[in-house]
């Protein structure tokens, strides 16, 4: 029995081992097919997870290919603007072009017309440089007859020359007295001094007497000579030295009346105007010389010749020049020289009676004495033309003149307003 048990446990033993190596074999080819299972299941996952990755791609290159696109449609609307702006370019170039190619056809024609005028102008000139070559022939036979005739007229000038100087040898110097001799008669030594120290007295004297015939060289008499020949002591000469030659019937020649004046002014004036004074006492001249040379009316023998006063004069009294004449004399003369303030106070004074003050009418004497001799120019233009009104003859003085006379002539001047102011005192 217990064999029996054994024999069958055994043989129970035996089939579970054989089941148990067949549920073995069965669970390794169970476990074999869950490893190929789990790797292919992993295989697969690779692959979705590869095919998602393509997707992705695929949808992100889709997505850069739209972009893309819509940019490239942006650029394809661009550029065809472009295009349509670079057409309307091309359009306008090509009108400009057509129009430069009018503009040049019409230059083309122009130049060609040019060209034409160019060989127009061409055979002128040709034609002109032809004329011009026969008159600088002409020219030269013209320039040497030319030279004969003034070769000739240099001739004819000669002979005269020699003629001329033939007749001057006959009639003498031009003048009574030579250059040098500066204290010869008349006037001597005085005329020589007046000559050097105040020349402007001998010119003002020369063109009051040569204007009585209209000959004088400056306007103005006396003191146009005075004040203009001053300016231009050898263009004063040069005009007055013909004119006293003239009317001692000989001739100066302007030039050499200019050079003397240039090189020995005061020996060509005292020359000159002793040919006044010999002319003046009875030369071979024009008379009314005597009746000028003293200056202010005087005659020849030196007698003053006063002008009626109180209004009905016409010209002053005494003349600019006469410093020493009467009233007042060589004492006034002085006076104006040295005190001019004590004339000035005076007059002033004497044109606040009558209405006529020349400067600071309230306070008179004292007014003149400061202010007149502060500007006597100044104060002159009033006091000349006032004692003028007052003497009847206004129109002798302007102011513009007196103030010139006060400038260039003031002790003259003053002496000569007041010696009509004396005048007039005493008469009235």
């Amino acid at each position: 029995m217990y064999a029996a048990c054994g024999a069958v446990s055994k043989a129970d033993h035996e089939k579970l081992q054989t089941d148990l190596q067949t549920a073995e074999e069965a669970t390794k080819e169970t476990k074999e097919d869950l490893k190929k299972e789990t790797k292919s299941r992993k295989d697969a996952e690779k692959k979705a997870e590869t095919a998602e990755a393509e997707i992705v791609e695929i949808r992100d290159a889709k997505e850069k290919l739209d972009a893309e696109k819509k940019n490239l449609a942006k650029d394809a609307e661009k550029k065809g603007t472009e295009l349509d702006k670079v057409k309307k370019q091309l359009d306008k170039l090509k009108a400009d072009l057509d129009a430069e190619k009018s503009a040049a056809e019409e230059v083309r024609a122009e130049l060609a017309a040019i060209k034409e005028r160019a060989e127009q102008a061409e055979a002128e000139l040709q034609a002109k440089k032809d004329e011009a070559a026969a008159l600088a022939e002409e020219a030269e036979k013209i320039k040497e007859q030319a030279e004969e005739q003034v070769a000739e007229v240099m001739k004819q000038e000669e002979a005269l020359e020699g003629e001329l100087k033939k007749e001057e040898l006959k009639l003498g110097p031009v003048w009574s007295s030579g250059l040098c001799k500066c204290c010869a008669k008349p006037g001597g030594i005085g005329l020589c001094l007046k000559a050097f120290c105040c020349p402007c007295l001998l010119m003002g004297r020369m063109n009051a007497s040569l204007k009585l015939d209209g000959s004088a060289p400056c306007p103005g008499g006396c003191f146009g000579g005075c004040c203009l020949g001053c300016c231009c002591q050898p263009c004063y000469m040069r005009s007055a030295g013909s004119i006293v030659a003239s009317k001692g019937g000989k001739n100066e020649s302007k030039g050499k009346a200019f050079l003397c004046g240039c090189c020995c002014p005061c020996c060509y004036l005292t020359q000159v105007y002793r040919e006044t004074l010999i002319l003046a006492e009875g030369g071979p001249g024009v008379a009314p010389l005597q009746q000028t040379m003293g200056e202010g009316g005087e005659g020849g023998d030196g007698a003053a010749k006063a002008a009626p006063t109180g209004g009905g004069g016409v010209t002053w009294s005494t003349g600019l020049c006469k410093c020493c004449a009467k009233p007042g004399g060589f004492k006034l003369c002085c006076k104006a020289t040295c005190c001019p303030c004590l004339i000035t106070k005076s007059l002033n004074n004497y044109l606040k009676e009558q209405e006529k003050g020349a400067c600071c009418a309230k306070c008179g004497g004292c007014g003149g004495c400061c202010m007149g001799c502060a500007c006597l120019p100044c104060f002159m233009r009033k006091a000349g033309p006032g004692v003028a009104s007052i003497a009847g003859f206004e129109k002798q003085d302007t102011p513009c003149k007196a103030c010139m006379k006060g400038c260039c002539c003031p002790s003259c001047y003053l002496c000569q307003v007041q010696r009509e102011y004396m005048i007039l005192t005493e008469s009235g």
